[in-house]
């Protein structure tokens, strides 16, 4: 059952934990959890919160959140804006890098040790998700994943790339309604 639990990494609405949240944490001894902006106030309520899923945990937990800068960037309300990595990579690697440095001090500090991050797919005209892609080509976007991750992993933080194959082609918020890829089977395995 332990095990079982382990694969599950559940969030929850609210800025604390209710008496039912700790309940099935006792309960499930899931492997990790996902935060959002929905339970992020402040530094202390933030950090309190990580320290106390850590704690309620017979394991050491992951304790995840999606942190890009730009339009996702969760911890905006206890830091500065971050610009999006898109933004930083077309500055050049430099300022990519200094960007996931504080990427990686801005969650150390608060407690996550995983990163839903970086969008690892092609920044396509027309994309819904293109703001948030890093490059149009496949080995520049390996190129600049690659130093996000890197410098996130020196503090630490673990990263899930997320969002590819191919959602880099879709015009349609896949929140919203269901996205077709106008793109081949060929298309995808050369960006890929």
């Amino acid at each position: 059952e332990q095990k079982i639990g382990q694969l599950f990494v559940p969030g929850f609405t609210g800025r604390e934990l209710s008496a039912e949240n700790r309940a099935v944490i006792e309960s499930i001894q899931p492997g990790g959890f996902l935060l959002l902006q929905r339970n992020i106030e402040s530094f202390d309520q933030t950090y309190s919160l990580t320290s106390r899923l850590r704690e309620m945990s017979m394991i050491p937990p992951l304790l995840a959140i999606d942190h890009e800068g730009g339009r996702v960037d969760r911890l905006k309300h206890i830091f500065t804006n971050m610009p999006s990595m898109p933004e930083l990579a077309d500055c050049g690697m430099a300022h990519l890098r200094a960007g996931a440095r504080i990427i990686a001090a801005e969650l150390e500090a608060t407690g996550f040790n995983i990163n839903f991050a970086p969008v690892a797919d092609l920044r396509l005209p027309g994309s819904f998700v293109g703001e948030r892609c890093l490059a149009a080509e496949p080995a520049e976007v390996s190129r600049l994943a690659s130093a996000f991750v890197e410098e996130l992993s020196k503090r630490g933080i673990f990263t899930c790339t997320k969002h590819f194959p191919g959602l880099g082609g879709a015009i349609a918020d896949p929140h919203f309604s269901l996205p077709r890829i106008e793109r081949t089977k060929r298309q995808l395995q050369q960006e890929s």
